[in-house]
Formats: C-alpha cells, structure tokens, sequence
C-alpha cells in the first residue's frame, strides 16, 4: 500500500473570502476524477498538461488559453485525497484493483497509470489477467490489451497522490453538515464553523450504505461487518481464534485471506453458495465502449435509459448479478486451503447462541462451530437517506428521491434548476451499474464536466451519450450475439 499520503496537499489554501465556481463534497476517486475533468479544459492546464494534451489530441486540435481557471474547493474530513478508500483498501489487504488500467482519475490521458508506472520502474505492479484471453480483448476492440491489466493498490493510490497535486483546487478539511440556497442562484454550504460561496456543488460521496445484517446476528466488538472498515481494521485475531466469515463475494474472500494472513488460528469461510468467479464486478460486455454492437456498453446503457427510473434499481442488481471473487482470489483461497489456514463450506447459518467470549453458530447441513470473532461479508443497500448532508439537502430544497437514490437526470443534475449535481455509486439511476466503480467514476466526471463548463471533447462525449437512438439504429455493426457473451 502507499506511503502515507497526508502530503497531498491542496495547491491553494481555502478562502473564506473566495466565490468559487464549484465545491466538491468528497475526496475519494470519484471527487479527484471530477477535478481532473474540470481542468481537462484549455483554460485550466499547465504548460507541461498543455503539452501532453496537444500531443495526444486525435484532433491535435487543444490550444492554449487566456480564460481564468475554474476556482474549485474540495471538502473533505480527512483534507485529502483517497483517505476513505486508502482506509478501506488497507482494512482488507487488498493488492489489487478491480478495475482495468484504464478506469483512473486522470482525464489528460487513458494511459497516464501505465505511463506513471513505467516512467518509476513500477511496471510489475500492474498485473495480468491469467484469465482474459485474446479473443476477449478482439472483441473489445482494444488496441492496447495492457489498459485491461489490473493494477496494484499501492501504485492507484500514489499515482492519485500525485496528480491531486497537479489539478489547481482548494483543500478544506470538515465535514459539509448543510447545503442552503442563496440569492443569485448561489449556494453556502456549512463545513465546521466554515461557510464555502459556490455556484454549484457535486456530491461525491462514495457509497451510502446500510450493512445487511442477517437477523440471527447482532453486530458487536466481536462481530462485525465488512461494511464498518474501521472496525474491521482494529479487529485483532490471535492464534486461539477461531474466525468464522459469512458471505460469498470478493469482501469474504478477503476478510477470510486477511484473518488468517495476521494470525488467527483458525479459519472458517460459509456461503450460502458455491464461489463464483468473475474477473470484474460487471460482466465484461460492459465494458466494451468503442462498439455498439448487441453486447456492448453503449447499447447496454441505451437500454438501461429506456426503463423507468422506478425499474433502474433492478435493472443494476441483475446486471451486477449477485457476489463473485475473481479468479486471482479464488486462487489464494485454493493455497490457504491446502495449507489448512482456511476451510471454506457451502451452508446456511440457521441460529447464533452467545456464549462467554464468544458465539456459537448453527447451520442448516454442518456441525455447530463457535466462534471467537464472526466477520459478516454479507453485503449493503445503497441509501441516500444514510448520509445525513443529503437526507437534509432533499427535505430542505425539495428534491426528488426514488428507491432511496437521488432522482438525478441525464445531466447528474439533483432537482429542477438547481446546480446540484451527484456523482458515484448515489448516481446508479443514470450512471448505470458500474456506478459506484472506476469505469462509472470516469463517465460520471465527464458529463458533470460537461454541464459545468468544460472543452468540447466532453460535451461532445456527454451528447453521444444523451442521444443514442441514431447510433443504435446504425445495423452496420457485425458484431455476433456469440461475440458478445460473457466470457467468465
């Protein structure tokens, strides 16, 4: 993981004094992408950026301007970047992202991580996928297989230490506890004993969940949800603890690898099913954003928009389709299992009875176990009503919420003529479901980008996106039905 990034300092020091165009709420990836999409524009680069945009322009067409750059504040409790995801990333050991080389923050270039890891001799730390075979990259039609390529938690987080402090922006340290509306159209919102003057304000922040907690569990010290990283992280095992970890998706696979990884005695992996493997967390036709043939991205989302805001939840769950762990992980659980660090069955949990200093646990088909410590992987609902910033934003300005979700439209926009805007896992209802995923995160920027005054490639991209039907009528794509299956 990375070295502590408390370095990646604002470029300017927050002005009370200071209108600012935009206030981001938010410094995980989705936040740092808005900001490099915001100053993807000519007015906002530096020389050096300058350069690299008009050297990899396929138009070559970006030129140097005199317009003042847009004046960004970023707020954060933490007061920098990726400290939330570093946090949750480190609780679990996790090495790898799940999302290609491609799907990161900076806007100035698709390649800029495998360029950053090249330029430091990093290489290594961007991984192959054993399972992705040539055929499937052909079908994506992906010049550069390698932006397919996984790369290292370590690597993600100092490449966007480092471009944070490329991207001009004021750095707030605070909790944004309220959002008012001004004359003029304005907006403040509170941050401690700070108000911040802004035309518009993005919400970026990260995924509002409630833990799904079966009913046989209460959460404790020693029972604890993978949801609740910090609990997760504090959460010691020692060489008398017999570990049990619910759920069948990628947080079990790594909750169990990291109990046994810091020296629990034993321990014990129950799903309700057998694990399935799948390289990302959408099947990989989502992924497939050049063609717009029957399985791809553009024909997907085209699809998605075409149902009822009411009906997108469902369209997002079966399109995520249920837990799976990527075959990278389904690998070291094999290991830990031959070794005897981890036994993994496929059962049920019917009944949990505490005991003193611990709990025993009840399944349908197997032997009772008792457990010292019980870590739930058992999943989340995503809820806006969670966060108390956005439950008092909707009741106060009016706006509007379907299935728990803010009902944003095509533009990310929150309530009729406001500059209210949501990006992240919150705006699933016209993202689509790789909304809460770096892929999503880079589609999100560029339409907020595009309705907040950015260069014209991505208003141009953003109305591709908002006017499909002349695409999708197009029957010259060849692509087969077979072509388009998923791979996994």
């Amino acid at each position: 993981m990375a070295a502590n990034c408390a370095s990646c300092a604002a470029a300017t020091e927050f002005d009370a004094g200071t209108n600012y165009d935009v206030v981001i709420v938010g410094a995980g990836p989705c936040g740092l992408a808005l900001l490099s999409a915001l100053h993807a524009q000519e007015g906002n680069l530096t020389d050096e950026q300058q350069a690299t945009m008009q050297a990899r322009s396929r138009q070559n067409r970006i030129k140097k301007s005199e317009r003042e750059a847009l004046k960004v504040c970023v707020v954060d409790p933490a007061g920098a970047f990726l400290h939330e995801w570093r946090g949750r990333f480190d609780a679990l050991d996790i090495a790898l992202l799940r999302s290609p080389a491609w799907a990161h923050p900076d806007f100035f270039s698709e390649a800029a991580l495998q360029e950053y890891a090249w330029r430091r001799g990093r290489e290594a730390e961007i991984h192959s996928i054993d399972d992705f075979t040539t055929t499937s990259l052909r079908r994506l039609t992906e010049v550069n297989a390698g932006l397919f390529r996984l790369p290292g938690a370590g690597l993600f987080s100092d490449f966007c230490c480092d471009l944070s402090k490329t991207l001009p922006h004021a750095m707030l340290r605070g909790e944004a506890s309220r959002v008012e509306k001004l004359g003029g159209g304005d907006y403040a919102v509170a941050v401690g004993d700070a108000s911040v003057r802004t035309r518009a304000v993005v919400f970026a922040l990260g995924a509002a969940t409630t833990p799904c907690v079966p009913p046989q569990f209460a959460l404790s010290n020693s029972i604890v949800h993978s949801n609740d990283w910090r609990a997760l992280r504090d959460l010691d095992f020692g060489s008398k603890d017999t570990v049990l970890v619910v759920g069948g998706g990628l947080s079990a696979a790594q909750a169990a690898l990291r109990a046994a990884k810091r020296g629990a005695g034993r321990v014990v992996l129950c799903s309700r099913r057998k694990l399935c493997t799948r390289t990302y967390d959408l099947e990989l036709d989502w992924m497939n954003r050049r063609s717009t043939g029957k399985g791809s991205a553009r024909r997907r989302l085209y699809e998605f928009k075409g149902a009822p805001l009411e009906e997108r939840r469902a369209f997002v769950a079966k399109a995520r389709g249920g837990a799976t762990v990527p075959q990278y992980y389904l690998d070291l659980l094999k290991k830990a299992e031959d070794r005897g660090a981890i036994a993994h069955f496929v059962d049920e949990v019917c009944d949990v009875q505490e005991l003193d200093g611990a709990h025993r646990v009840a399944f349908n088909k197997s032997e009772p176990l008792v457990a010292t410590k019980i870590i739930l992987a058992t999943g989340s609902q995503l809820d806006c009503g969670t966060i108390p910033l956005l439950r008092d934003t909707a009741k106060r300005l009016a706006l509007p919420v379907v299935s728990c979700l803010p009902a944003v439209d095509d533009s990310l926009r929150w309530g009729d003529d406001e500059d209210l805007f949501v990006v992240g896992a919150l705006a699933q209802l016209q993202v689509g479901p790789d909304a809460g995923n770096l892929t999503g995160a880079r589609r999100a920027a560029e339409i907020c980008a595009a309705n907040l005054g950015s260069h014209d490639d991505l208003v141009e991209d953003y109305n591709v996106l908002a006017n499909t039907y002349d695409v999708f009528g197009d029957s010259s794509d060849t692509e087969s039905e077979t072509e388009s299956s998923s791979t996994d």
